[in-house]
């Protein structure tokens, strides 16, 4: 009984992370556009340099780090953080990924999804070129496709744009 539950087992796990990639596909998008990116500047500066692919990555990404700050702070006491945290402690990964995918959309505290830290992003990405920081231009461009991005997407999913964009940091 033992081996048969051992071999039904990779199976039940491989499905599982089928799910939550199909689930996270929203991070993967952001990778993807990120990796364009790296790729647009590779064409127009006419080089190659393997960490332009990290630091393109790490900034499609790292602007939904804003969502972990919140959880962890001034998030925390909302039900929404709640019941994600809930899902986290207890290792119902299908469950957390499933409730952040259907509502991450409509959280509205986060600190830096907005117009002003786009405008500062696009600010220094504009000076990282001007002092040819081509690190600086990869990165904050990343960043700033990452925003782009989540906008547009609220047009297409809620059919607006959120209204914590035109607010500056997180709500008092």
């Amino acid at each position: 009984m033992k081996n048969s539950l051992r071999l039904h087992a990779p199976k039940r796990y491989i499905r599982g992370a089928g799910f939550i990639m199909w689930h996270a596909r929203h991070e993967f998008y952001h990778i993807l556009l990120g990796l364009a990116w790296a790729w647009f500047l590779r064409e127009k500066w006419n080089e190659f340099n393997g960490r332009w692919i990290f630091f393109a990555m790490f900034g499609s990404l790292l602007p939904d780090g804003d969502h972990l700050v919140y959880f962890v702070t001034w998030g925390k006491k909302e039900s929404y953080a709640k019941q994600a945290i809930e899902y986290f402690r207890a290792h119902q990964w299908r469950n957390l990924v499933q409730f952040l995918e259907d509502g991450h959309k409509n959280l509205t505290n986060l600190a830096s999804h907005n117009y002003y830290f786009m405008a500062i992003l696009l600010a220094t990405a504009l000076l990282s070129s001007l002092f040819e920081w081509r690190v600086g231009v990869i990165l904050f461009g990343a960043m700033l496709i990452h925003y782009l991005f989540d906008l547009i997407d609220d047009l297409v999913v809620l059919g607006s744009v959120n209204s914590s964009w035109r607010r500056w940091g997180r709500p008092k």
